[in-house]
């Protein structure tokens, strides 16, 4: 029935887990597929309800199945009619319906609404019943499939946002278009949790009344976050104001410097404190302003004759470069870790975790600053680390809040099982 109103565009949006099985064979008639699907073995039925041609009442038939197995292969067979995809949403088996979260979607967002508006309308109550789905994760793979949809509604993707789960409301808050601007005031305004802030401070073109409400939190790390977001529009007053408190915020130094958008006035307030190789840095990227050059060296000849920077800058090599030296002279390891932890060396510490655990650098820098202490112990874990680093790695680089911390049940040991381990490095991948 899907395939009739949607042509193709299931087949080409929809993306299969990689660990899905295809069916195998082809497609039974009809009479066999019946006598499989009430008699048949559990991989028998399994298979059958894989065929995305297979007919629909059976399909539907299928959706009161005893084993899991099979009616998670219905919500993930696009061809399953929405009547059945209903019925699933409601499954007491958590991976159904996440299977089926997956589908819906990655379906909802190209709805040819005009085509026909009842199956439409039927596959957003779907998604409805999805979107407050008691678990997490289910809500988890709604809002990350719908994150850049615009022709959903507007209170459904509001509700995401303000979800108290971070790995559902991230998302949403960083990338959905229905966001509007009195709306991302208002949730700021809620007192959302601090990943939820960076993550608004993600977004791109961010309004400067946004940025004010992001700065006025209080919250550090997100304003931190703001300043390395150079598409995120900050008015010179609250730049002002920003610069002002930097002095003792270390890590707003170097997004700092790197902005375009800095005023004279607050060019020479930063060059009072910034290391010396940030103020060449500084130099360097306003060398067009003669005048407003000779002043940050004035101020750099200031600071070198009472003995607070060196004359001459480190040329130390970068985060990346220095961790791939180490990982093949075969050094690359937990002391190593935990000597960056110490110094807050943030870009050595992603390179180096990409590196022992063998996974994207986009990955590991995306568990690193969604703050979800569950992905970041996937994340310790895969590379090698003790529990003890990862506790660490969670309250001190990826600033994950106390309560969303994950903390060993017993010393030294990982309290994750292996299979959410592997569900939560899949989903970020």
């Amino acid at each position: 029935m899907l395939n009739w109103v949607f042509g193709n565009i299931v087949k080409r949006k929809r993306k299969r887990r990689r660990s899905e099985k295809r069916p195998k064979g082809n497609k039974p008639p009809y009479e066999e597929a019946k006598i499989i699907a009430e008699k048949g073995s559990v991989e028998e039925r399994r298979n059958l309800a894989s065929h995305e041609n297979l007919e629909p009442e059976i399909l539907y038939y299928f959706t009161d199945d005893e084993a899991p197995e099979v009616r998670r292969e219905v919500a993930n067979n696009p061809g399953t009619p929405l009547q059945a995809d209903l019925i699933l949403a409601h499954d007491t088996n958590d991976e159904v319906r996440m299977e089926l979260a997956r589908k819906i979607g990655q379906l909802v967002p190209h709805l040819p609404r005009e085509q026909n508006k009842r199956l439409a309308e039927m596959a957003l109550e779907v998604l409805e019943i999805l979107a407050e789905d008691q678990l997490p994760m289910v809500r988890a793979i709604i809002a990350d499939e719908l994150k850049h949809a615009q022709n959903v509604p507007k209170a459904m993707i509001e509700k995401l946002a303000q979800d108290m789960e971070e790995i559902v409301s991230c998302p949403i808050l960083e990338f959905s278009p229905l966001l509007s601007k009195h709306s991302l005031l208002e949730i700021v305004a809620s007192g959302i949790s601090s990943g939820a802030l960076q993550a608004v401070s993600k977004r791109k073109n961010l309004d400067s009344d946004v940025s004010d409400a992001v700065y006025e939190s209080g919250d550090k790390d997100a304003v931190g976050t703001l300043l390395e977001n150079k598409t995120a529009n900050i008015k010179a007053k609250t730049m002002d104001k920003i610069a002002d408190e930097a002095e003792t915020n270390t890590s707003w130094h170097p997004p700092m410097v790197q902005r375009d958008d800095l005023t004279p006035k607050t060019i020479r307030r930063i060059a009072t404190f910034v290391s010396r190789s940030l103020l060449d840095t500084l130099i360097k990227r306003n060398n067009v302003n003669e005048k407003l050059v000779e002043d940050v060296r004035k101020v750099v000849r200031k600071r070198i004759e009472r003995g607070d920077i060196q004359e001459d800058s480190k040329n130390l090599p970068t985060g990346e470069a220095r961790a791939k030296e180490l990982f093949d002279a075969g050094k690359l390891n937990e002391d190593a870790i935990v000597s960056a932890i110490q110094d807050r060396e943030l870009a050595f510490i992603h390179h180096a975790l990409a590196l022992m655990s063998k996974l994207p650098h986009e990955a590991v820098q995306k568990m690193m600053t969604t703050p979800s202490g569950k992905g970041d112990t996937a994340l310790s874990y895969k590379a090698g680390l003790s529990m003890n680093t990862c506790e660490d790695l969670q309250m001190k680089i990826a600033k994950v809040p106390p309560k969303q911390m994950v903390r060993a049940k017993r010393v030294g040991h990982y309290p994750m099982t292996e299979d959410d381990i592997d569900w939560y490095l899949d989903f970020y991948l």
